[in-house]
């Protein structure tokens, strides 16, 4: 490619009535379907757009997550090495205590990134739903449309 081409999608520069101008097919609209499928387009880049925003949203909690698991097994470490004194009784609880605040942890944590995941998704279907409904409406008129001036 040249220094002087765009580096863009051909395929979003190109004017397909132009192409279909001569190929008539009766009762059918173009620039009606082309319409319709323009709307079904901007929709899906909007449904995957919510999808990968959720997507980003997850994998930046993850990194938080992750990086405050570090830093409390780093503190926990410290903390079981500074306390050799105790009896093996006392160190085992509080050993065990802290396992079961990190399970506790976990599943909030596991809970909190489901949650994120079911909104984005429900967001994106609900787009994608809606869309169809309507593209379904549209398709009813249109034909409707094309009867009545058959007759």
């Amino acid at each position: 490619m040249t220094a002087a081409k765009k580096a863009t999608n051909p395929f979003f520069d190109v004017d397909f009535t132009k192409f279909t101008t001569d190929f008539k097919m009766p009762g059918v609209d173009i620039n009606e379907m082309m319409a319709f499928q323009r709307k079904n387009m901007e929709v899906l880049t909007k449904a995957n757009k919510i999808a990968f925003d959720g997507f980003q949203a997850v994998a930046q909690r993850q990194g938080e997550i992750f990086k405050t698991m570090m830093e409390k097994a780093t503190t926990q470490g410290k903390d079981f090495s500074a306390t050799s004194g105790e009896t093996p009784m006392a160190a085992a609880a509080k050993q065990t205590a802290a396992a079961k605040t990190a399970y506790e942890e976990a599943l909030a944590n596991a809970k909190e990134l489901s949650g994120i995941i079911s909104k984005s998704q429900e967001e994106a279907l609900g787009l994608l739903q809606t869309r169809f409904t309507e593209s379904l409406d549209e398709l009813k008129v249109a034909i409707e449309k094309t009867e009545t001036a058959a007759k």
